[in-house]
């Protein structure tokens, strides 16, 4: 079985929901802490042992390619004030990874990054998480834990979330399980996939969503993948063929943060809690937030 040693990394849209700040920032460049998003999402990959990373990116989304090339001006200044941690800071994000960028064309939708990479991965299992949205655990990497899966079962996975509030199952496709392991019932087979389905109509409470380890049946999905009324291709049907023509896992993943940042009310609420949970002010912000708990909202 071949070792799995390369992410790819969609961040193609537009970000409409988030103008007018995204005209001109990539809503994947808004920051997290002192981070942008994809490079949490970036460091949770590398953490995994991936060696490569492929970004899938918008033509006009050239500040993600340049914060992760070197920027040996920036670096000798740095040098200059004396500022070595800083130096050594921007060194290693030009050094995570091997960096290729690969621009987005239609047909659109979330299925066509696995078009965009076809020619560069061939017959590689490779990762496939998104440029807005990452995992913080104090345990084993969401990646790791799906590689591990694969590597297992040698099928493709999909990591898989409860969500708890009722709500917001329908923002989601809700997975279908059967269970596969006596031992460890993070591991499922997945049998079917509802995208968004109406309230009460949830398959079950986990969402297949985030990371996913996937076969080169994948490609074949890709050929045998129409697009849409609207000219989009889109990853759950392609998933859902290799569901019938190899099997699909789903690993659950537990313990851990899910940072979803891809709309303007989740990216405020994954600010406060990564800034509650994993900031260096968190004890700051919590207090904080606890006093605006106190006031009365006008």
């Amino acid at each position: 079985m071949s070792k799995v040693l390369t992410a790819v990394i969609p961040a193609g849209g537009h970000g409409t929901r988030f103008l007018p700040a995204s005209k001109s920032i990539p809503k994947e460049m808004f920051p997290i802490g002192e981070k942008p998003v994809i490079y949490h999402v970036v460091e949770e990959v590398v953490k995994a042992g991936i060696t490569n990373i492929i970004f899938v990116v918008a033509h006009h989304k050239h500040s993600i390619e340049d914060f992760f090339s070197p920027n040996e001006e920036f670096e000798d200044y740095l040098k200059l004030q004396g500022k070595k941690d800083k130096t050594k800071m921007l060194v290693d994000i030009s050094n995570m990874a091997e960096f290729t960028f690969v621009y987005s064309k239609p047909p659109y939708g979330n299925g066509a990054p696995i078009a965009a990479v076809e020619h560069l991965i061939k017959d590689e299992p490779f990762v496939l998480v998104w440029g807005d949205e990452f995992v913080i655990n104090k345990g084993v990497p969401r990646v790791r834990q799906c590689i591990d899966a694969f590597e297992t079962y040698g099928k493709s996975v999909v990591s898989a979330f409860e969500i708890k509030e009722a709500e917001r199952r329908q923002l989601y496709g809700m997975a279908k399980l059967k269970s596969i392991s006596k031992t460890d019932d993070t591991v499922q087979e997945i049998l079917d996939i509802v995208e968004k389905p109406k309230p009460g109509k949830e398959p079950s409470v986990y969402a297949t969503h985030g990371a996913y380890v996937l076969t080169p049946k994948i490609f074949e999905a890709l050929k045998h993948t129409k697009p849409d009324k609207k000219g989009e291709l889109w990853l759950t049907d392609m998933l859902d063929y290799v569901q019938k023509k190899e099997g699909l896992i789903a690993k659950i993943i537990k313990d851990a943060d899910y940072l979803d940042c891809g709309n303007p009310l989740f990216y405020l609420l994954s600010q406060i809690d990564y800034a509650i949970k994993k900031s260096d002010y968190s004890e700051e912000v919590f207090d904080y937030v606890k006093k605006l708990g106190a006031c009365k909202i006008d």
